[in-house]
Formats: structure tokens, C-alpha cells, sequence
């Protein structure tokens, strides 16, 4: 049964936490979408490591007062893996967004490649960021984690080679390598402090030669990862659920 919401309110606590009344309204819709009811008892995240338990006392047109039981506050996990995306299909890339941030994943890093596609203005940024935002803040409540992947704001392909410069690991996925991704993993020592992960994966047509020449510039390890070709949804999902277990 889902218990599980996220708020967008910052909950005041001073210090109690057990018998303190609380009134939400950003919750409200999906208390009674799910037909939840006085008495049941829920769970609120905020996205950042903080999950309250609480008890619904009552529920309005727009709002709901809880009763809150506990509090737990957890940490980050680490290293943090980071994932760079071409701009792809607006739909596909909705999708594969909700599916990335179900995982394990720090940033999703939205690329633009030489055959990615191309957002026309500062309207249609924002409105993408926004909608990204809410698909992560789901995916977090469905996969019922801690914390939400941050969906950062399309960055040009360099621009992005730079912000990665000095990861630990920083890789961009190449099916013409010698290099599998399973072998520079098995290689890798996971046991270094301060580790960051990052990679990057091409547009359906892949990227271009001259920006896989520029990744040589930044440092970048150009990784297969099968002997077959993959779209750009499934590369993602299966580069980062390798770069995951390889975690723990």
C-alpha cells in the first residue's frame, strides 16, 4: 500500500517531534487520490535524507494536519554516481529520466551533442527543469528512497567534459573500444576515499569523431559496453546499474 509522499513544505520541529500537529497542503491531492484515511499512518520525505512518520488527523478540501511519531535523518551514499544525457525525444526522455532516478544515481546531466536534440528557448529550459524535477521527486517516492537524483540543467558537451574534469572515474561510452566497462570496473579500486563517478552516454548516431576527440582532452575513458548496439535508453540504464553493483 503506498504510504510514501514527498512534501515540498520545510517542517519546523525545534527540537520535538513526537505529538507535534503539523498542516500540509502539497500532499493533499495524493492523500485522497490513494484514499487515505484519519488514522492511517505516512511517511513524508523531503527529497534531502529526512523521512517523518506521521499519523493523518484530519483531512480538509485543501489541506491535511498530521501528527508526527519520528523522525530519521539519513546520509548520502558514497562514491556518488553521476550520469551525462544526451537531450533525446521529449517523451523517451521523460521516461528514462523517471527510470534513471528509481536508481541509485547522485545528478542526471542533461548533454547537448552535435545529434542531440535542441531546446529552442529559456521557456522551454524551464519548463523541461520544472517537469524533471517532479519525475525525479516520483521516482524517489517509488523507489523509496532517501534522497531524489538532482535533474541538472542541459549543459553544451564541453562545458560538461570540463565539470567532470576531476572525477575519479570519468568515462564516456564508445561501441568502437577495446576497453569493456565490466573490465575497467573489475580494475578499479572502489576501496580510495572521495571517489566521484561520472559517464557519459551518446545520442542515438552516437557522438561525433571530433567530440570523441575532445573527450581525450579532458581525461575522459572511452568504455565499451557490449559487443551490441544499444539505444541511448538502454546504454543508460545498463551503464549505470553496472556502475552501481560494481558499488557494493
Amino acid at each position: 500500500m503506498h504510504n510514501r509522499f514527498f512534501i515540498e513544505e520545510k517542517i519546523e520541529t525545534d527540537g520535538k517531534i513526537s505529538g507535534k500537529k503539523i498542516v500540509l497542503e502539497s500532499i493533499t491531492s495524493h492523500i485522497k487520490a490513494f484514499r487515505k484515511q484519519t488514522g492511517s499512518k505516512i511517511l513524508l520525505y523531503n527529497g534531502a535524507g529526512t523521512v517523518f512518520s506521521a499519523v493523518i488527523i484530519e483531512i480538509s478540501k485543501r489541506s491535511v494536519v498530521l501528527e508526527l511519531s519520528s523522525v530519521d535523518i539519513y546520509t548520502e551514499n558514497e562514491p556518488k554516481v553521476n550520469i551525462f544525457l544526451p537531450l533525446i525525444t521529449s517523451h523517451i526522455m521523460d521516461q528514462l529520466i523517471a527510470r534513471i532516478c528509481e536508481l541509485e544515481i547522485n545528478a542526471v546531466i542533461p548533454i547537448i551533442t552535435e545529434r542531440s536534440i535542441v531546446l529552442k528557448n529559456r521557456k522551454e529550459i524551464d519548463s523541461k527543469m520544472s517537469k524533471w524535477d517532479k519525475i525525479s521527486k516520483g521516482a524517489m517516492i517509488i523507489a523509496g528512497k532517501n534522497f531524489s537524483t538532482k535533474v541538472k540543467e542541459p549543459e553544451i558537451l564541453e562545458d560538461a567534459f570540463k565539470a567532470a574534469e576531476n572525477y575519479s572515474v570519468k568515462l564516456i561510452a564508445v561501441p568502437k573500444t577495446e576497453l569493456y566497462l565490466k573490465k575497467y570496473l573489475e580494475s578499479f579500486d572502489f576501496s580510495k576515499k572521495d571517489i566521484s563517478m561520472g559517464i557519459f552516454i551518446g545520442p542515438e548516431g552516437d557522438f561525433s569523431a571530433s567530440e570523441l576527440e575532445l573527450s581525450k582532452k579532458y581525461g575522459l575513458t572511452q568504455v565499451k559496453l557490449t559487443d551490441y548496439i544499444m539505444s541511448t535508453f538502454t546504454a543508460s540504464i545498463y551503464s549505470v546499474s553496472n556502475l552501481i553493483c560494481y558499488l557494493h
